[in-house]
């Protein structure tokens, strides 16, 4: 028998398939069920594409079965204005009796304004039906619209006796290449970089280590890129990435500015660390290499401990959970 609960996993699996594609809007996901069958179904491809609503219910063949179905969405049908023209006036539109609703759109512009109009319709809806997963899906858009700020993974590659970076000096070359992680962890960051909006490294780590910050190696997306500094660093003439300036409670407020819903931040230590401090972050993504130096910088330590162990290519990533940011 299909439930509201398998509808709605379904909603969410092909919700997740827009991750890295529709930043800044959420990741949604639609099935139109008539007859305890599924008749159509849709998500949010790309940003300033058709919603998922529109895309499922396009996918109905016969629009008459449009009048006897039950839409399931994971997030509130939008009602204003934006790329795209508004999905509840569409749902009212093709005569549709019943929604069945993830959890409301935290976007003040939604925030239950789609429900409204539907119900004014007099269509039947049903809200918070598995509300945890939904909210799981959309934690950047929910961190943006609820916390006004962006998502913030923290990440570094660290070797197995615990060393993150060398140690500099005068006879350290500018150039150096040298490498923690193998390549299939170099992918792996790389898929993070296609998922994520921006990445932020410190100024030091900028001068140092010349980093490109780009993915080259999975997907087409490239996140934004941004340098912390101070008001002593001459930014100007790293005029591709953007400079920002102030405590981390600033720059997150900045980031929001502009309309960054998730970052990675790559460090190096000191960067890292102050995000820890301020307890301003959400999740850390730690990348064992297979290898042992002498020395080095000694790698940061979180205080909580790994909610996940992932095994790649005989080299290990821990992730972790910040459940008080």
């Amino acid at each position: 028998m299909i439930t509201e609960e398998l509808c709605m996993h379904r909603a969410l699996q092909l919700a997740a398939l827009g991750l890295g594609k529709v930043q800044p809007n959420p990741m949604v996901g639609a099935v139109v069920v008539c007859d305890g069958q599924i008749i159509g179904e849709g998500y949010h491809q790309e940003y300033g594409a058709p919603h998922a609503e529109v895309n499922a219910i396009c996918a109905v063949k016969n629009q008459e079965l449009l009048k006897q179905s039950t839409l399931y969405v994971n997030l509130e049908p939008c009602s204003h204005f934006g790329k795209t023209p508004p999905c509840a006036p569409l749902i009212i539109e093709k005569k549709i009796p019943k929604v069945v609703i993830g959890m409301r759109d935290p976007n003040q512009k939604v925030n239950g304004n789609g429900i409204k109009m539907l119900q004014q319709a007099g269509i039947e809806v049903i809200e918070n039906v598995l509300t945890r997963e939904c909210v799981s899906l959309n934690k950047r858009f929910f961190s943006y619209h609820t916390r006004k700020r962006p998502y913030i993974f923290l990440k570094w590659a660290q070797t197995r006796n615990g060393f993150m970076d060398i140690v500099r000096n005068d006879d350290t070359s500018k150039s150096s290449n040298y490498w923690i992680t193998g390549e299939a962890l170099r992918v792996w960051a790389h898929k993070l970089r296609h998922e994520e909006q921006a990445i932020l490294v410190g100024y030091n780590t900028l001068i140092n280590d010349h980093p490109q910050l780009t993915n080259r190696f999975y997907g087409h997306h490239q996140p934004h890129r941004f340098v912390l500094c101070d008001a002593s660093q001459p930014v100007a003439i790293h005029n591709s990435f953007t400079a920002l300036i102030g405590s981390i409670k600033e720059v997150l407020e900045k980031l929001y500015t502009l309309k960054i819903q998730s970052v990675i931040v790559e460090g190096g230590k000191k960067t890292i660390q102050k995000f820890l401090d301020s307890h301003l972050w959400d999740e850390a993504f730690v990348l064992i290499g297979n290898i042992n130096w002498e020395h080095g910088v000694e790698a940061l330590s979180l205080p909580c401990i790994p909610d996940n162990r992932i095994n790649i290519d005989n080299e290990v990533i821990y992730h972790y959970l910040n459940k008080e940011p």
